[in-house]
């Protein structure tokens, strides 16, 4: 389990690769996958740049392998106006028409189709469950995925990767289930190993090693990693939380102090 921050883009997400289980089905490399969510994230550019005023907050993608064969599937997510925008009198541009269609509020012609759209109203709990739970179980047999949330400033992302208390992000609902399945797994062996990194101006910086700076991305017989990368070993859901709240720390450090 490698999880990632990319802030330059936008972006924050969570990348899964295979657990090492015993007679888990062999994990694909990840490296024709990028290229499609690279590709995914160009088409998502269009509906938010069309207008300054479009609330079309942020987009939720995820890619998983399915039948050996790489998958890619966009999700776009609406958040209400907070308050600071309703005192300005800030105006909605985007809403969601059905489930899977975003449409411009002043030329209804002008609209958007995606796998999934979900209305302010949806909470994040229903997010995951339909979005994202799928590559968290595919993960646990071995294939790798990748969750991650692209938008602009102020447009969601952390609320709905990171959450809080009252209602949690896609990652700790991720975390929580890779330990479910584990526990329900008894005559399986895992081992979950969490890093947690940093893509700015196009340098991967460690988010869990002050130390590893400006690392370099590599390709191997098993796929593409990190060189360097940091990687704990977790074995409670309590633990892998603290080690991505640590990495916030660090970033912090690095930017604001």
């Amino acid at each position: 389990m490698a999880m990632a921050s990319k802030r330059s883009a936008k972006s924050k997400g969570l990348r899964l690769s295979g657990s090492r289980a015993a007679n888990s089905p062999t994990s694909s490399t990840t490296s024709s996958s990028k290229q499609f969510l690279e590709t995914s994230v160009d088409g998502l550019s269009s509906p938010a740049s069309s207008s300054a005023r479009s609330k079309t907050p942020y987009s939720f993608s995820e890619s998983v392998p399915s039948d050996a064969k790489e998958n890619v599937t966009v999700t776009v997510r609406f958040r209400p106006l907070n308050p600071r925008e309703i005192r300005q009198g800030e105006e909605i541009a985007w809403y969601a028409d059905g489930e899977t269609v975003v449409r411009n509020e002043y030329n209804p012609s002008l609209a958007y189709a995606y796998d999934r759209v979900f209305g302010p109203t949806t909470t994040t709990r229903q997010v995951y469950d339909v979005a994202a739970q799928h590559i968290i179980s595919g993960s646990m047999e071995g294939i790798n995925g990748t969750i991650f949330a692209y938008g602009v400033t102020s447009s969601g992302k952390t609320h709905t990767m990171h959450g809080d208390q009252r209602s949690p992000g896609i990652i700790p609902l991720a975390v929580k289930d890779a330990f479910s399945i584990i526990q329900e797994t008894p005559n399986r062996e895992f081992l979950l190993r969490v890093s947690y990194l940093e893509i700015y101006n196009e340098v991967v910086n460690d988010l869990l090693n002050p130390a590893g700076q400006n690392l370099r991305i590599r390709e191997d017989a098993q796929g593409t990693f990190v060189e360097g990368i940091k990687e704990e070993v977790v074995l409670s859901p309590a633990h892998a939380l603290s080690l991505i709240a640590a990495g916030e720390g660090i970033y912090a450090s690095y930017f604001f102090f």
